[in-house]
């Protein structure tokens, strides 16, 4: 659907400085210079003149030399690098020009020429490899030789007739006709077929003639035509270098001597790989391989007979052959019978053809397997009758080519373009319009999606068009050519579009006379402006014309431009033209008006009108042949492939693939170069951050989970195929239309467009329009709600009335989510005019009177939507109020019900007393079917029997799949019971024990009876329902207490000891009671009830036993104090103080004991209280002792850890024998470069596209090796650090632990005189902890780098933060602060 556009032409007229009027012999692009040189000279002249253009206009003369008298140059190269021109001539010789002491020209004395090699029996063609390393020469001989760049020889290669045979093409053939097998019937099926052949006209006279598919080609045999001749050869090289091809006549060694011409296939070796099958008609020295392709092209006439007359008429095909020689396609180059293909030539990037006449170039492309004549080029110089001498691409930029003649060189740059009408309402129909040759191709997208290479409407102008463009209105078409402007005419009014006409014609000469035309656009639909090549430097000229009177075309103004203009197009209403020159200056219309400037030339530009506070501004977009899009002077992105604006958008697509948008309304950032541009989110990196944030420990639902809380949901962005680019947009129908690479269009329904019609009928309260529009591009139907909630509440009656359908209704409550999606998946990019849609709905307000809303619906005031579960209620219960009411209830009986079943929780019971409430058997079957199919039938069955409706479970259980001896035997017998038996019945079969238990209860209060009483008691032991059987006899006590019993009993089989022991309690069985408070070591509890008189015998022996459970508990206190008071022991019982560090409690026992004097109160300190000292003081000061040396090491180690992974990470991981076996997962990357392939990617043991792919899964084995390793902090891996910090919370844990003891410990030595231990406990824990905390920050600092990892799949992800731990302070004494 693009076109090929001329941007601009220049003129060389070199002029010989050594002999004069030397003729143009050939030309080259320099790359490196970026320069022209140009080669003079030649046949009767005997000398050679190189000349160089360059871009600055200085002209050097580089050499001059004599040559042989009628020499012809085969091929020439400039290898500015050297210094150096090669020159290759027919008579076989091979001269080199070296001018690097004539850099700048001046003295071509100084130019060293030499014959560097000479072929005696002369070269017929040369060609020199892209890479300008290998020179290919095909000697008269044919005998092909290959030349290095020093030219060493590296091949020479005879060509036989021999190579002919070597074939290395697959025949896919049946094998032999006789040794096929083709089953019974096969010659009744042939005779049916030639009878058929008979009738339809074709003569088949016997019945052995044989039968042949036309569609399938006749053999050839390469014949030679009389426009070729044996001397016509041509070498190609392919553009990776590693092949070439040789097209030349061979000759048959055979009697007949026949001739036919070959394209042979060579390694850059020299190694013979394939010779081309034969070719009638295959012709001349035309040969050229595709640089990106496996194609190589050449020229075929072809001689055909009119099925008619029986006249003989021939045409000229391009074909093309693939490497192993066999053809590939071809194409009718619709030339006049005669004439002749003098030069094929690719461009560099494969994708224009050039085929080079005697007088005129023609540029081809293909799309769809179809090849169309884009542009007939003349060169500047036409008027001299000078013939077209060569044509050449630039090597690198794919659309500049130079044309030669003998008098001069025309350089020309191209490009693509669209030509395309408007794309703003009401004229947006998706006009576009197709050149191929002499035909203008259109399709309006909007009225029919024809593929390419057809299209809706031709018209034919007898002559190849250079430019088209049409009117606003899209009805008027301008065309022009070399040589006329065509002025076209089709109607859209009515159903069917006309054909169309061609109304007037102006000629050239009227308005370029010295010149040619150009490039056409449209300013409205009554002017045409055209712009001219004049050839004078630097200048052009723009000619308007007025066509309102489309017979008579009239030429207003002829204006000479002073400098060239290299793009005309209409702005993006076609109000009026714009034009951009080559300094990258934008114009507007008359006069001209200057509106911007781009920082670098962009080859395809847009202008845009923008009225902000009543004021026009025009801004410019544009593109660069590398893909900077630019906003006026600032970059907005880099990447560009296509840009297109539409009515509201800049439309735009990147090299990563995807489509973006950018507002035009409300974006002060377009006006305002100092505000920042408000870029789409970049859909590819942001899809792989979220990837590389996964966590490799968590599950697959909490990755989900993470991936839906941190989506990032962008209207202005999306993917689309790969390479595809824009065509045309549709606002109207909110679809943008695009071209794939292989030429196929596809047409998308961007969801910025389409909610951009949905916001728009929603505010205008056009809900039925809305929910069309997202029922047909499967919008959330949400967002009729969701984007103006308080309108949608205020409008809840008109939007029911709005939709009108029952279906549709339905449709829209089932679809609604929890989701606020105006928020999320649709939120809004454009900055929203908010006085204007206060001011509508005001409006709207006034209009209705408000419904009355409740206090949730209060909630939605100033557009702030509902969420969650308490949205979907809001709306529904909103919706069925309105339905309820008596003029709607009866048609939307249904919705009502969808209402009810569409909350969260569903509101099953109303909805099953809604249809319960129905008459009408028939309506209420269908009702039932409609909520069985919203919700599960099998829930919806046990609902209807919660709510005691048996005859509506049967109808429901009909519905489902349940068998009916399931359910029928159960329904039957609940028909046969009493009400509270029944209700009974039901809730138990609902497993509603406790409901069921109610009823049982129930009706023993009805009718008591020693059975039903065993049948409660049994049932709240089989469904253990102790805690609602005391709830309901809590005023019968004797039946509280028996339900307490029993649970008592329950509660001690489980173990419950501690309640179990108060339950018994409560009931006086204190047997059963003191058990379960010995089994609980509730030792109060228990020696409470031992010292009871029943229990006095077995004291003692319930004392030892307390002791010895609370000893293995470690509660020594509880235990020193029975030791004291029932067993007497006081030793032991000061033992076991001591051994809890209660030693103040010791010391108050040793005085406090009845019997003991003051003597024998020390003499008990002093053999136990002070060892006990001496003990726990040896325990705590070891531990501080260890905890002070491991803190110590650990920190040095943390340090180092550091210190060597920032001076050398490398070095560290795998300099020395200690870390390279042990380096384990370890990631020392650039972040930002985390899934591209470094020197550190062998730890992770992936590749680096393993890693992209993540083909291995995370298991829960792998998992537990991750945490094993975390665990054990192996030396020198990647967790050790990790390790050391939490090995530093776990010492500080342990400290605190061990404060309290501490401290008793220190009170306990002060009171016993033992200063100096004392004063060491306490300086050792304070040192300890200060030491801690003053290095606390240090120790959990850790950087973003140390906490990356990399996952199994190869992918990095950061662990979390390691918190600081609390320490809790010990308490000094100021005494022993000395």
């Amino acid at each position: 659907m693009r076109n090929l556009r001329i941007l601009n032409k220049g003129l060389l007229q070199p002029e010989s400085r050594t002999y004069p009027d030397l003729p143009i012999v050939t030309a080259a692009f320099d790359v490196i210079t970026d320069s022209v040189t140009v080669v003079l000279g030649c046949g009767d002249s005997e000398i050679v003149e190189v000349q160089q253009y360059v871009k600055d206009g200085t002209i050097r003369l580089l050499a001059s030399f004599p040559v042989k008298s009628g020499d012809t140059l085969t091929s020439f190269a400039h290898f500015s690098d050297l210094t150096e021109l090669i020159f290759v001539f027919e008579s076989g010789d091979i001269i080199t020009a070296n001018y690097a002491d004539n850099i700048n020209g001046n003295d071509i004395d100084l130019t060293i020429v030499e014959v560097v090699g000479s072929i005696d029996v002369g070269i017929l063609c040369s060609a020199w490899s892209p890479d300008e390393e290998t020179l290919a020469l095909l000697t008269k001989e044919r005998n092909v030789v290959l030349l290095s760049r020093t030219f060493d020889p590296i091949a020479e290669i005879k060509q036989d007739s021999e190579d002919l045979e070597m074939t290395t093409q697959v025949s896919l053939g049946w094998g032999k006709k006789e040794t096929q097998f083709r089953g019974t019937g096969a010659r009744k099926s042939e005779a049916r077929q030639r009878l058929a052949l008979k009738h339809a006209g074709l003569n088949i006279d016997s019945d052995t003639a044989v039968l042949h598919d036309p569609t399938v080609k006749e053999m050839e045999y390469g014949i030679m035509t009389e426009h070729d001749h044996r001397d016509s050869a041509s070498i190609s090289w392919r553009g990776d270098c590693k092949y070439f091809g040789v097209n030349d006549v061979d000759i048959s060694p055979k009697e007949d001597h026949t001739r036919r011409r070959v394209v042979r296939v060579y390694t850059r070796d020299g190694k013979l790989v394939s010779s081309s099958e034969p070719i009638d008609g295959l012709e001349g020295d035309n040969l050229s391989w595709k640089p990106q392709g496996a194609n190589l092209a050449c020229t075929q006439r072809v001689k055909e007979a009119d099925p008619d007359d029986g006249s003989i008429h021939e045409h000229l095909n391009v074909v093309f052959l693939e490497k192993n020689g066999l053809r590939h396609g071809e194409f009718d180059t619709r030339i006049p019978e005669g004439q002749v293909i003098n030069q094929i030539v690719w461009s560099s990037g494969s994708e224009a053809l050039a085929l080079r006449y005697n007088d005129r170039v023609q540029i081809w492309t293909t799309k769809n397997y179809h090849w169309y004549l884009k542009q007939e080029i003349f060169p500047a110089d036409s008027h001299v009758q000078s013939s077209v001498s060569f044509v050449k691409f630039h090597p690198e930029k794919p659309f500049r080519l130079m044309v030669g003649t003998q008098t001069g060189v025309t350089i020309i740059d191209m490009d693509y373009c669209l030509t395309n009408g408007p794309t703003a309402a009401p004229y947006d129909i998706g006009m576009m319009l197709v050149a191929d040759g002499t035909t203008c191709m259109m399709t309006p997208l909007a009225k029919a999606h024809v593929p390419p290479p057809i299209s809706f409407r031709e018209v034919e102008v007898g002559e190849p068009i250079i430019d088209m463009a049409a009117s606003q209105s899209n009805e008027n078409i301008a065309i022009v050519t070399n040589e006329n402007l065509y002025i076209a005419h089709v109607s859209f009014a009515g159903k069917v579009v006309s054909s169309i006409e061609i109304v007037s014609h102006v000629s050239k000469d009227l308005f370029c006379i010295k010149g040619q035309p150009r490039q056409i656009c449209f300013s409205g639909n009554d002017k045409v402006c055209v712009v001219c090549d004049t050839f004078a430097p630097s200048s052009c000229q723009l000619s308007e014309f007025d066509i309102s009177s489309l017979e008579e075309p009239k030429l207003m103004t002829t204006t000479p431009t002073s400098i060239s203009v290299v793009c005309l197009k209409s702005d993006s209403r076609f109000k009026n033209f714009s034009y951009e020159t080559v300094d990258g200056s934008v114009y507007l219309g008359e006069g001209p008006k200057f509106i911007g400037k781009f920082p670098h030339f962009c080859s395809n530009y847009e202008v845009c009108e923008l009225v902000k506070d009543g004021e026009s501004n025009y801004v410019c977009f544009g593109i660069t042949t590398n893909g900077k899009l630019f906003i006026g002077q600032r970059l907005l992105c880099s990447g560009a492939t296509s840009i297109l604006l539409s009515d509201k958008y800049l439309l735009y697509t990147t090299a990563q693939h995807e489509l973006k948008f950018m507002h035009l309304e409300n974006n002060d950032s377009l006006l305002d170069d100092t505000k920042p541009f408000e870029l789409p989110v970049d859909i590819q990196s942001f899809d792989q951050q979220q990837e590389n944030n996964n966590s490799v420990y968590g599950s697959e639902q909490e990755q989900m989970q993470y991936q839906q809380q941190n989506q990032v949901y962008d209207e202005r962005a999306r993917m689309i195929e790969r390479g595809s680019w824009l065509i045309s947009a549709i606002p109207s129908q909110s679809s943008v239309t695009l071209q794939a690479p292989r030429g196929n269009i596809e047409t998308i329904f961007p969801r910025i467009m389409v909610l951009s019609e949905v916001r728009s009928a929603i505010k205008k309260r056009k809900y039925r329009k809305a929910f069309t529009i997202c029922r047909t591009h499967r919008i959330s139907l949400d967002i009729l709600h969701d984007y103006d909630s308080e309108l949608f509440f205020k409008n809840v009656e008109h939007f029911v009335n709005e939709l009108g359908s029952v279906e549709y209704l339905d449709l829209f409550l089932s679809c609604l989510s929890e989701e606020n999606v105006s928020e999320t998946k649709y939120k809004q990019t454009s900055a929203e005019d908010a006085e204007a849609k206060s001011k509508v709905n005001t409006e709207l307000g006034s209009e209705l009177a408000s419904l009355s809303i409740d206090d949730r619906q209060s909630s939605c005031k100033n557009g702030s939507a509902l969420k969650g579960p308490e949205k979907v209620r809001t709306i529904c219960d909103s919706v069925a109020k309105v339905l309820a009411r008596p003029k709607y209830r009866a048609k939307y009986i249904q919705s009502i019900i969808t209402a009810c079943a569409c909350q969260n929780p569903p509101k099953s019971k109303e909805a099953l007393q809604l249809i319960s409430a129905i008459e009408n058997e028939s309506e209420k079957e269908r009702c039932v079917q409609h909520l069985c199919f919203l919700l599960d039938v099998n829930k919806l069955y046990d609902t209807a029997l919660s709510i005691y409706d048996i005859p509506l479970a049967l109808v429901l259980a009909q519905q489902s799949q349940k068998d009916p001896k399931e359910y029928l035997p159960f329904l039957q017998d609940l028909y046969k019971q009493e009400p509270n038996r029944k209700k009974f019945m039901v809730d138990t079969y609902l497993k509603k024990f406790d409901k069921a238990l109610e009823w049982l209860i129930e009706d023993q209060k009805v009718k008591s009876s020693d059975s039903l009483d065993k049948e409660i008691s049994e049932y709240i032991l089989d469904h253990m329902l102790y805690k609602h059987a005391l709830k309901l006899y809590r005023y019968d006590s004797k039946r509280f207490d028996n339900v307490l019993e029993s649970y008592a009993n329950y509660l001690h089989s489980s173990e419950k000891y501690s309640e179990a022991a108060l339950a018994f309690d409560k009931l006086g069985n204190y047997e059963y009671a003191l058990d379960d408070y010995i089994s609980a070591d509730s030792w109060k509890e228990a020696l409470s009830i031992a010292v009871r008189p029943e229990f006095k015998d077995r004291l003692e022996d319930i004392s030892e036993q307390l002791v010895e459970n609370l000893k293995n508990i470690h509660k020594y206190s509880a235990a020193a104090y029975i030791e004291n008071k029932y067993l007497g022991d006081l030793k032991e019982a000061l033992r076991l103080y001591c051994k809890d560090c209660d030693f103040e409690e010791a010391i108050l026992m040793c005085f406090d004991h009845g019997s003991n004097s003051e003597e024998e109160a020390e003499k008990l300190l002093k053999q136990i209280v002070d060892p006990a000292l001496g003990e726990q003081f040896g325990i705590i000061a070891e531990l501080l002792a260890e905890c002070s040396s491991q803190s110590k090491a650990q920190l040095k180690r943390l340090r180092e850890l550091r210190q060597k992974k920032q001076l050398n990470p490398f070095a560290f991981y795998n300099g020395n024998a200690e870390n390279a076996e042990n380096a384990d997962n370890v990631s020392i990357a650039p972040t930002e470069s985390t899934l591209r392939s470094s020197i550190f990617t062998r730890y992770t043991g992936k590749s680096s596209s393993t890693a992209k792919t993540g083909s291995s899964r995370r298991t829960a084995k792998n998992r537990r090796r991750e945490e094993r390793k975390r665990a054990r902090g192996k030396k020198g891996t990647i967790y050790e650090e990790e390790y050391l910090i939490r090995s530093t919370g776990r010492l500080v844990d342990r400290l605190n632990l061990t404060v309290s003891d501490a401290e008793k410990l220190v009170e306990g030595l002060v009171r016993r005189g033992m200063m100096e231990q004392a004063h060491k406990i306490q300086a050792d824990f304070i040192e300890l902890q200060e030491f801690i905390e003053n290095h606390m920050k240090e120790i959990y600092t850790m950087s973003d780098k140390d906490r990356e990892r990399i996952d199994d799949r190869g992918i990095v992800y950061m662990i979390p933060e390691i918190p600081a731990p609390s320490m809790k302070k010990f308490t000094s004494r100021e005494i022993l602060e000395y």
